[in-house]
């Protein structure tokens, strides 16, 4: 069910954690879940923790864990073709947003190692260096001297695509 009211500026605005959370809290008792979906981030890390801090169903946002879940199986199976482990392979995510935080971290679970992802926002490669992150992205932040996609790519045995078209070229 769309709920309105809930952005700040109309339907295509950020969402307002404490309206989206009220709202959601009010309808949860006629649900056995809640889905979230189309919530972009930061708002979507605080929306999902305080809804399943408050709520007794369970809260999944798809964004996040339903493309991790597809990523993490579409992985599994690349990398076994390639006759490659997931603990050595070197993995460029394009893309810092909900979707590659959740996607990083089911992998990291999984096995690989943060030292072997470079994860790029809009101003590139996420590394040690910087003092602009979010605590979201400083997670996946790197001692590295890779600053550009090029620069992340060069050796890479992955590369996961969760930003816009048309960023990485065909060379």
């Amino acid at each position: 069910v769309p709920l309105s009211g809930v952005r700040t500026d109309g339907d295509s605005g950020r969402s307002d954690p404490d309206a989206f959370v009220e709202t959601v809290c009010r309808i949860a008792p006629m649900y056995g879940g809640i889905n979230i979906e189309d919530v972009a981030a930061p708002e979507c890390f605080e929306i999902e923790d305080r809804l399943r801090a408050l709520l007794d169903i369970p809260v999944f946002h798809d964004d996040q864990h339903g493309t991790a879940i597809v990523t993490a199986a579409g992985m599994i199976n690349a990398l076994e073709l390639a006759g490659k482990k997931l603990e050595e392979a070197q993995i460029v995510c394009l893309g810092a947003g909900a979707a590659a935080s959740a996607c990083m971290k089911l992998l990291i679970n999984m096995g690989a190692k943060v030292e072997n992802i470079f994860m790029l926002d809009r101003k590139g490669v996420i590394h040690s260096g910087r003092d602009d992150l979010t605590p979201e992205k400083a997670a996946f932040a790197t001692e590295t001297d890779k600053r550009t996609l090029e620069d992340a790519v060069t050796g890479a045995d992955v590369f996961l695509g969760l930003s816009g078209p048309d960023l990485l070229s065909p060379e």
